[in-house]
């Protein structure tokens, strides 16, 4: 029979044990680094917390925060089934592609393709930091839930839920320009965002 998570009583499917009590835990239960946001294997939530608070005391630096309610409705996924549930219109995401098409008396065109790779709902204009020159600057950039991330959800760090988007006529446009990173303190108004979604 299979595991489920042993954590405030959750019963999930469990994804791993953790080595310090020997509790089950599911993905939204799992230790988490707070410098990355990258899931421990073997540790969870609530040990992975003691830890850190204990590091952290010795180093005079304030106790990790737990993963909000919020943040973790999004980083599982719950928030793309509940948005697909509730009908919310999500916009595609269009990339162009372009391929060299030979013509028959030598030479040869490009003919740009425009293909639909996913879908995203936005969510409004959030702080992003993008190195620029070799100094790091903060802009806002319209930011949206992805519904199908690189590898799926549940997703072990909450910026791989989200992209940077330009939206146009016939949908959005992910903007891959390398480099930002999605500002700490906009990852909480994200998901509150999404949440206004299904009003």
């Amino acid at each position: 029979m299979a595991a489920v998570c042993g954590i405030d009583d959750c019963g999930v499917l469990a994804i791993g044990r953790c080595r310090d009590c020997g509790n089950a835990f599911c993905m939204s239960h799992q230790g988490r680094n707070p410098a990355s946001g990258d899931g421990y294997a073997a540790l969870c939530e609530p040990c992975a917390a003691r830890r850190h608070a204990a590091t952290a005391s010795n180093r005079d630096v304030a106790p990790v925060q737990r993963l909000g309610d919020e943040q973790r409705w999004v980083m599982s996924g719950q928030a793309v089934r509940d948005l697909t549930a509730k009908g919310v219109p999500a916009l595609p995401v269009i990339e162009q592609r372009r391929r060299a098409v030979k013509l028959r008396f030598g030479g040869e065109r490009v003919e740009i393709d425009e293909i639909e790779v996913g879908t995203l709902w936005v969510l409004g204009r959030f702080e992003w930091t993008q190195p620029v020159d070799g100094v790091a600057e903060t802009r806002e950039r319209t930011t949206g839930l992805l519904a199908e991330p690189r590898g799926g959800y549940p997703v072990a760090a909450f910026r791989q839920a989200v992209a940077r988007c330009r939206v146009t006529e016939l949908g959005a446009t992910l903007v891959r320009d390398g480099g930002a990173e999605l500002e700490a303190r906009a990852v909480p108004l994200l998901a509150q965002a999404a949440r206004r979604l299904l009003r």
